[in-house]
């Protein structure tokens, strides 16, 4: 089963994660070319419009870019233009997909986008998606944010969205296995009419800290009073019960919770 739920933008500032987690994402800033395709940049697939653009290119609009020489733009003229992370690699025989840790904290993509003053989006609107995958590359669960439109004033704007543990085990709980990495998709979405472009750099993608699974009830400490929890998400087959990360909620999440209990946190 596969679940898109739409997330509001907010200030990167808000996010302790923002400046304390590693960035995930494999070529961020588009500045390193794929070896096989000098029209791409490594690690990253385009759809329709969506194009690789360097200072100086000579194509229209000029290109911008907030730090080095590249950025990635989604002109008009398909209903759909996008970038994914989704993309194979043969060095790893895996995914550029950054990976993801089931409970393993908070998940934070954060960037900057631009809209020209002189080419605004009217009548479709730009934004960030992350999409869970299973090992399979199946997908368990998306989240997205769609709500940059207009232009932002010939400016590099800032955006940033956060998927928390919580909204995860509501969105993929009861459907293991779980994810096990993350693809993360810029895009711009409207009719084929629309019009407008926007531009998208410095990308990142960081996960929180491991939490402390033995603390059941989330108050912060690990005490017995988080056995009984332990018990009532046993009997509710509550993902909290899952302390082995097997993505099943079984008797020997016991012994597993046991475990993390005398680890402490």
């Amino acid at each position: 089963m596969s679940t898109t739920r739409t997330i509001a933008i907010a200030c990167c500032a808000g996010f302790a994660s923002c400046a304390s987690a590693q960035n995930l994402i494999h070529n961020p800033g588009f500045e390193t070319i794929d070896a096989g395709n000098s029209s791409l940049p490594e690690g990253w697939g385009f759809f329709n419009t969506a194009r690789l653009r360097s200072l100086g290119d000579g194509l229209n609009p000029a290109a911008v870019v907030r730090s080095g020489n590249n950025s990635i733009e989604f002109p008009a003229g398909a209903d759909f233009a996008g970038a994914t992370t989704n993309v194979f690699n043969p060095s790893t025989l895996t995914f550029f997909d950054p990976e993801y840790v089931w409970q393993g904290g908070d998940v934070t993509v954060s960037g900057y986008y631009y809209i020209p003053s002189d080419s605004p989006i009217v009548g479709a609107q730009a934004g960030i998606k992350l999409e869970f995958r299973r090992e399979n590359s199946s997908i368990a669960t998306a989240f997205e944010m769609l709500s940059f439109s207009g232009d932002t004033d010939d400016q590099w704007v800032p955006f940033s969205m956060t998927v928390t543990d919580q909204q995860m085990m509501d969105a993929a709980g009861d459907f293991p296995p779980f994810a096990m990495s993350v693809s993360v998709l810029p895009f711009r979405f409207g009719d084929s009419s629309s019009t407008g472009t926007v531009f998208y750099d410095d990308l990142s993608l960081e996960q929180g800290s491991e939490p402390c699974l033995a603390d059941v009830n989330g108050d912060g400490m690990v005490t017995p009073t988080d056995f009984t929890a332990w018990v009532g998400a046993f009997n509710s087959n509550a993902p909290e019960c899952d302390q082995n990360g097997d993505g099943a909620c079984t008797p020997t999440d016991f012994s597993a919770w046991i475990g993390n209990y005398n680890a402490g946190c």
